[in-house]
């Protein structure tokens, strides 16, 4: 294997590297008040018109040194929502972070402009310990995405 400088790194070394890695970190220390990442199975989406969404911490490893990464409802990447064309959405968010407040940023999706979360732009973020309901009309149907965005 050439490993001098500028040489390419194949996907089958990257990929063999990482599963290496995320186990070698794994053996490694938690930090204590975080929980490891439960994510979901692929394949399980949210589905409905009502929903409870928390934004936590939990352990991530990707690189070889475990992080504090922010999730939903425990898993990363996010839980994939579904909805349909002409439903009435309710989510209720709560933020349980120990530090921060948090947000949701919704891309591509026609909503008021208070529940699109850009901290100190258009929403004031979900402070410690406090939840924000949202409630709109889904107006287009599509493939979105959302992130926080605090």
């Amino acid at each position: 294997m050439d490993v001098s400088p500028g040489a390419r790194l194949s996907r089958r070394t990257f990929v063999k590297g990482l599963a290496i890695g995320g186990v070698v970190a794994s053996v490694g220390s938690w930090r204590a008040d975080a929980q490891p990442i439960q994510p979901l199975p692929h394949g399980s989406p949210l589905s409905g018109t009502d929903f409870d969404l928390r934004i936590g911490e939990s352990i991530a490893n990707f690189t070889g040194t475990p992080k504090v990464a922010h999730t939903v409802n425990g898993a990363l990447p996010a839980p994939t929502l579904r909805w349909r064309e002409g439903d009435t959405v309710t989510l209720r968010v709560t933020n349980t972070l120990r530090s921060h407040d948090a947000s949701i940023h919704w891309h591509g999706i026609v909503l008021p402009a208070n529940m699109d979360g850009v901290p100190g732009l258009s929403f004031d973020g979900i402070g410690r310990g406090e939840a924000y309901h949202y409630r709109f009309h889904v107006k287009q149907g599509g493939t979105y995405w959302y992130h926080s965005h605090s």
